[in-house]
């Protein structure tokens, strides 16, 4: 186990975002679903923080790389998401998980400023710093199971007001300088920023503007398009940890859509019974992604186990042979 736990990549946490996004997501189809997820995502995240405790010089080497220190985010945004979970069962303890992954977020933030991001070179920058600054919205997203929608308020509009910034730079590194094959599939992430924004924003606006809801969709479903047309080049490219990228994207992308849809619904504006199969089609390819990934880094991380089984088992052969 310890293995496996040493090989577990800081990305991983974005697999345990998934998830946790996941069963939210299907929570209304199935609950069986809805636990399942949320306890893999729960387990996902434990080996991750078991990296860190066993191997902290590990996590420390990592966190000198711009990429992983900011992909990291995820780790506290699937705290948020789990917090949920259990916030029915034992709710003070999940308001106190809540608000250190809040926190803790926070203060990833202002570290990555101090230490990356001011002195960062455009080859350096990747759309993971999406997660680090715009992600901060899962706050939001959570935020009314405990009653915090005013500090869910001020934390959407600190990252909304980061995308658009973002997004410039980040859009200007993929023209100048393109990424090499590990960081391809982080792509994806470009289609999370205007999703989770859209649902941070209906989950504190008790009268939300359609019109905003509207134009944030139609960019959301637009990205979605272009990230999710890219998916088979990078499958290709073989497995590399930033799968991980193809996960919480695309499940918040449904989300987005589902609940804008609730939203205009509720307002009175006519819209295409298309659209809720749109929903449904979504809802799949989310579920489908976040399987397919969940698979490969399984295969990933007991890959060391496999290869001292068969070690163990050529000594062995080698030692009845002598």
């Amino acid at each position: 186990m310890r293995e496996v736990i040493k090989n577990v990549p800081i990305p991983a946490a974005g697999v345990a975002l998934g998830l946790a996004a996941l069963g939210n997501l299907l929570q209304p189809y199935a609950g069986a679903v809805y636990s399942l997820c949320g306890l893999l995502a729960a387990c996902v995240a434990a080996l991750v923080a078991a990296k860190a405790i066993l191997f902290p010089e590990m996590v420390a080497q990592d966190f000198k790389n711009p990429l992983l220190a900011s992909v990291s985010a995820t780790f506290w945004m699937a705290g948020m998401q789990l917090s949920t979970y259990i916030a029915s069962l034992a709710f003070i303890p999940a308001a106190c998980l809540w608000a250190a992954c809040v926190v803790a977020h926070l203060g990833l933030i202002c570290w990555f400023t101090a230490r990356h991001a001011r002195q960062v070179t455009l080859d350096q920058v990747f759309p993971t710093y999406f997660i680090c600054y715009v992600g901060i919205i899962v706050a939001s997203v959570t935020s009314p199971v405990f009653g915090m929608e005013s500090l869910g308020s001020a934390l959407f509009w600190f990252g909304f007001a980061c995308y658009p910034v973002l997004l410039v730079v980040v859009t200007a590194r993929y023209v100048c300088c393109p990424p090499p094959d590990a960081a391809r599939p982080l792509f994806c992430i470009y289609s999370a920023p205007a999703s989770l924004s859209l649902v941070g924003y209906l989950a504190i606006a008790p009268q939300p503007n359609i019109t905003f809801v509207a134009i944030m969709l139609m960019c959301a479903q637009a990205f979605f398009m272009v990230a999710l047309a890219r998916v088979p080049r990078f499958v290709s490219l073989g497995f590399y940890p930033s799968f991980a990228a193809m996960t919480f994207p695309f499940v918040i992308t449904a989300t987005a859509l589902g609940q804008a849809l609730e939203a205009l619904n509720a307002s009175g504006v006519p819209f295409s019974p298309v659209f809720d199969m749109l929903v449904l089609v979504e809802t799949a390819i989310a579920v489908a992604m976040v399987a397919f990934v969940v698979i490969r880094y399984a295969i990933f991380l007991t890959a060391p186990l496999r290869e001292r089984g068969q070690s163990d088992a050529m000594v062995e052969i080698e030692g009845n042979v002598a």
